[in-house]
């Protein structure tokens, strides 16, 4: 159980699904720490989550622009779904007549929205810990490599190099704190991720012409299909690109 601002989050698992219901007001005070707490759940990866929003108050109908935002946040990595569930038969007609329901599906019994919910893709894992020393920027691109080429990704290996060297510099360089590579593919995608410690969102910093070394997230930017920086469970956070590979070729999954 957990407070986001003004609104309680009471969280539980089923069927492989986060679920959690949802008590108190929703407005523009809690609407970001709302926003943050449901992203950290999805850094799980549970198959979907799933809200009941039954005993929300929600002051207006744009608070409810607070579940699309999660969406939106989470589509490309972690790629968790996002979905509402109200039992009440005239909130889940207001949610099913609101602009969010083009972006979250509303369903009116928590048994259907996890009927709905696709199984997961198959995904590999890795993870390496690090220490803040510019030695571990060499370490990471060690892993990074040895994944590449078990993984049998090597035509995107220069660019998941860089990509990673990137987002480890800028950790050592702005959180100085330890740190956790991690490297996932699933459906074609490679995702680079690193965590650390400082809860300061990573910035995206405009770079003189023709200058490209020191701007890291600018060289991320431009490598990567999309990334982005999501609040981590323990108070850090999680800076994250994803690469597309494509289907060429990519070794097998463990049967």
């Amino acid at each position: 159980m957990s407070t986001a601002g003004r609104v309680l989050i009471r969280q539980r698992d089923v069927a492989g699904c986060t679920v959690v219901d949802l008590t108190g007001r929703l407005n523009t005070h809690s609407y970001g720490e709302l926003r943050d707490s449901l992203i950290k759940l999805t850094l799980d990866q549970p198959r979907a989550l799933i809200a009941q929003v039954d005993d929300l108050d929600v002051t207006t109908e744009p608070a409810l622009t607070v579940f699309s935002a999660v969406r939106m946040r989470t589509d490309q990595w972690p790629a968790v779904p996002v979905l509402l569930v109200a039992n009440d038969p005239h909130r889940h007609r207001l949610l099913s007549g609101s602009a969010i329901r083009r972006f979250v599906p509303v369903y009116p019994r928590l048994e259907a929205a996890i009927e709905a919910v696709a199984e997961p893709p198959l995904r590999r894992r890795r993870a390496a810990v690090f220490l803040p020393l510019p030695s571990s920027s060499h370490g990471a691109r060690l892993f990074v490599q040895e994944t590449c080429r078990k993984w049998n990704v090597r035509h995107r290996l220069e660019d998941a190099l860089g990509v990673a060297t990137e987002l480890v510099e800028n950790a050592i360089t702005h959180a100085g704190t330890a740190l956790e590579v991690r490297l996932e593919l699933r459906s074609g995608y490679l995702t680079i991720a690193v965590r650390d410690e400082d809860p300061r969102p990573a910035v995206l910093r405009q770079r003189p012409s023709g200058r490209l070394q020191g701007y890291g997230l600018q060289v991320i930017s431009a490598l990567s299909r999309t990334w982005g920086c999501s609040p981590a469970r323990d108070g850090g956070k999680i800076v994250w690109a994803v690469l597309s590979v494509g289907p060429r070729r990519l070794a097998p999954f463990p049967t």
